[in-house]
């Protein structure tokens, strides 16, 4: 698909992630950890798709408005994966946009549209915030309807043959495009090595009493995804959170710089829920951190979208712009556009993975912790960790 109004392809992706990096850095701090990057992954085979009847009819109203206003997560990345693509491919329609962390822009987009003000089109960021805050009063439009391009509509398309609807009851609204594999915890190289984890439970063996620290999950943010997925599992759950909250004397912290600090002094052997981009930063400067391989943990693991989702607002002021944003976004070339510059997974399998940062395993099914069944778990995981710090006299 491209901006001449074809869409069709020659072949057949704690929590809002704040950048503390440029791009190129972080990128060069997750392949020196050597953990979770794609490398070379052929595409699934090609398939070429006809464009909807009415499609010429959508790109023509869209160029008549002649503008989407974008609400997206800040970086330069970002900013050429969602607007300088997309400009490319239709020049014809500005993308006024706002780019900042997830929780802001809700925060923002709840205060206009309580002065009846509706400026924005599309949202792109992380899910759980949108859904938490913005849906339950009527702020995202059914999104299914909007979805028109065959290569979408496609199942087969996505990884686990599905879309992966993050909403917990209809209409669905959030889309995952993005599927970013967040490590659980890293761990002084000087101190510890990685066969030392197995399970998450050795994340939080008593050997490590004294020398951990973690960034406070009790704000949505960093560690939202695994923590979620702990939580839910049976053999984890509220137990793994006292052993780890309660008796590791475990030193909390919202300062990711400053986690990542101690952990690379040596005054923590291990870190847990911290920035992944933070952590990169610190692994690029080639000080002696690395990610616990979560992928070796037995207990599984999830994926969650990072800044990969997308929802179109309610009573949006460009709707043909915004319908065909979206259609470009999830399509393929929309994903590779999103691959190619984020390097970020997406979730469709007919873009190749190449030389991917914190990219799930290719043929391996995960959890989606994007999900509102996830994220609507980390308030209540919030004031049980509060509940415990009380209790073990560290609140």
């Amino acid at each position: 698909m491209t901006g001449s109004s074809t869409p069709e392809v020659e072949d057949p992706a704690i929590e809002n992630m704040p950048l503390m990096l440029q791009r190129r850095d972080f990128l060069a701090g997750a392949a020196a950890a050597g953990a979770t990057l794609a490398g070379a992954e052929p595409a699934a085979a090609a398939i070429s798709y006809r464009k909807p009847a009415d499609w010429d009819k959508l790109v023509a109203a869209a160029k008549q408005e002649g503008t989407v206003v974008l609400y997206g997560p800040s970086g330069d990345s970002f900013y050429a994966a969602l607007v300088t693509r997309f400009q490319k491919a239709f020049p014809e329609i500005k993308v006024e946009s706002t780019m900042g962390v997830g929780a802001q822009l809700v925060t923002r987009l709840q205060a206009e549209r309580t002065a009846g003000r509706y400026l924005a089109d599309v949202y792109v960021n992380g899910s759980t915030v949108a859904l938490l805050g913005l849906k339950p009063a009527g702020g995202m439009k059914a999104l299914e309807p909007l979805l028109v391009l065959p290569e979408i509509l496609n199942r087969s398309a996505w990884q686990q043959n599905m879309l992966w609807w993050n909403d917990g009851h209809a209409p669905n609204t959030n889309l995952s495009f993005a599927a970013i594999l967040y490590p659980v915890a890293y761990f002084n190289t000087n101190l510890a090595k990685a066969s030392s984890f197995r399970s998450y439970w050795d994340i939080a063996d008593l050997k490590w009493k004294g020398k951990v620290c973690s960034n406070d999950i009790r704000v949505i943010g960093a560690g939202g995804v695994p923590a979620s997925y702990i939580f839910k599992q049976p053999s984890l759950g509220a137990p793994w959170f006292k052993r780890f909250f309660g008796e590791l004397d475990v030193v909390m912290g919202r300062d990711q710089r400053q986690l990542i600090d101690g952990l690379s002094q040596g005054r923590y052997a291990v870190a847990g829920f911290v920035s992944a981009e933070e952590a990169a930063t610190a692994i690029d400067l080639g000080l002696p951190i690395a990610p616990v391989p979560i992928d070796q943990l037995k207990e599984g693991c999830a994926v969650g979208p990072g800044a990969g989702a997308i929802s179109v607002l309610d009573r949006p002021p460009h709707p043909n712009a915004a319908k065909l944003y979206t259609n470009w976004l999830l399509s393929r070339e929309g994903q590779i556009a999103w691959q190619e510059e984020t390097k970020y997974a997406s979730l469709r399998t007919d873009v190749p993975k190449t030389n991917l940062v914190l990219a799930p395993r290719p043929g391996k099914a995960y959890v989606n912790a994007g999900a509102e069944q996830y994220g609507s778990l980390l308030s209540g995981i919030g004031s049980m960790v509060t509940d415990i710090l009380a209790k073990s006299g560290k609140a």
